[in-house]
């Protein structure tokens, strides 16, 4: 595996850490309405860390679907219009679609 592989692996295995096993081990103290903003923002933020790594290697081969997928996959995720299930779908598609459509 290349090192830039290894640092996305790395980067990605630390955010999960963060987000699902330090909760056990720290208390906050965070008053209930940051909490339910905290409880929806980060598993999306880890769906775009995510959705990052796997967009970075199909970068350097088909940039642009995979960049237009990338943003599409942000903004969807953002706006919680889709599942996590329906982003993923939404986003192979559209990058699947638009590299049928180049090449």
């Amino acid at each position: 595996m290349s090192e830039s592989v290894l640092v996305a692996i790395a980067a990605l295995f630390t955010t999960s850490c963060l987000v699902r096993i330090a909760p056990t081990f720290i208390s906050l103290r965070i008053n209930p309405s940051t909490q339910r903003y905290l409880e929806r923002l980060l598993p999306a933020a880890v769906f775009i860390n995510f959705a990052v790594y796997i967009a970075y290697s199909e970068i350097a081969r088909e940039p642009a679907p995979a960049l237009i997928s990338l943003v599409v996959v942000g903004a969807v995720a953002l706006f919680s219009l889709l599942g996590l299930i329906g982003t993923a779908v939404l986003g192979a598609t559209l990058y699947f679609l638009l590299i049928y459509i180049n090449g």
